[in-house]
This record gives structure tokens, C-alpha cells and sequence, in this order.
């Protein structure tokens, strides 16, 4: 028993010890980040805009007013076309789906009051047949 426990020990203190060198050996890489030196990345030209920078022209062809309200209204005229099909097709699942909810609610309380006084879904079982297979 304590040959187990020196073993079990051991392990950890091997598994830690890897640890600790695994977490002092990404120490030589902070170093290299905090040297204040321009990274190169930053200086590198890229596609995205600098919303940094004040008053300069973003890339890119902004809409002129006229372009952005025919576009709204473009946007605003496809919402607002409704197929007859898919809304018929909504109509019948929804009428198909209420029928079956009163159903149930109707069904519901006395076939759960049932389970329950049978006993169903515990160990003391009065009347097997009666539980939901």
C-alpha cells in the first residue's frame, strides 16, 4: 500500500515538474514581445480600413443617396411579396399541428394522473400493463 502511494507521488511529481519546465520554457518568448520594437505585421499594407485615422476616405464606393433609397426600396418591395402556396401550405401544417395539441391536451392530465397512480417510472409498480412501453 505505501508502494502505491510513493509511486503515485513520484508520478505527480514527474507530471509537475514537466509542467513547470513546459510553462518557464514559453518565458523566453515574452521577452521578445515586450522589446517595444514596431512589429512588422503592423507595418505591412493590408485591405482593411484604419478607422483610426480621422478623415481619411475608407476604401470601398459608398452609395450615393439615390443608389441607397432604391436599394431600400428594392429591399422593402421583395418583403412584401407573399407567395400564395407557402401561405396556404402554413395555414394547413398550423390547422394540423392544433388538432394535434387538443388532442393531447385533452388526453394529457388523465393518462398522466393514471401513470402516476399505477406507479409507472418508479420501482413500485401496481399495474405494469398500464405504463407507457
Amino acid at each position: 500500500m505505501v508502494g502505491d502511494e510513493m509511486r503515485q507521488r513520484r508520478r505527480m511529481v514527474f507530471w509537475l515538474s514537466i509542467g513547470l519546465v513546459a510553462a518557464l520554457s514559453g518565458c523566453t518568448t515574452v521577452k521578445k514581445t515586450l522589446d517595444f520594437s514596431a512589429d512588422p505585421e503592423m507595418q505591412r499594407p493590408g485591405t482593411y480600413p484604419n478607422i483610426n485615422t480621422g478623415g481619411a476616405p475608407q476604401p470601398g464606393k459608398p452609395l450615393t443617396p439615390a443608389e441607397q433609397d432604391q436599394t431600400k426600396a428594392a429591399i422593402a418591395a421583395q418583403g412584401k411579396i407573399a407567395s400564395p402556396e407557402a401561405g396556404a401550405d402554413a395555414k394547413k401544417q398550423g390547422a394540423e399541428r392544433a388538432t394535434e395539441l387538443d388532442a393531447l391536451a385533452k388526453n394529457h392530465a388523465a393518462q398522466t394522473l393514471e401513470e402516476i397512480q399505477n406507479g409507472c417510472g418508479t420501482d413500485k409498480v401496481i399495474d405494469a400493463t398500464k405504463c407507457p412501453q
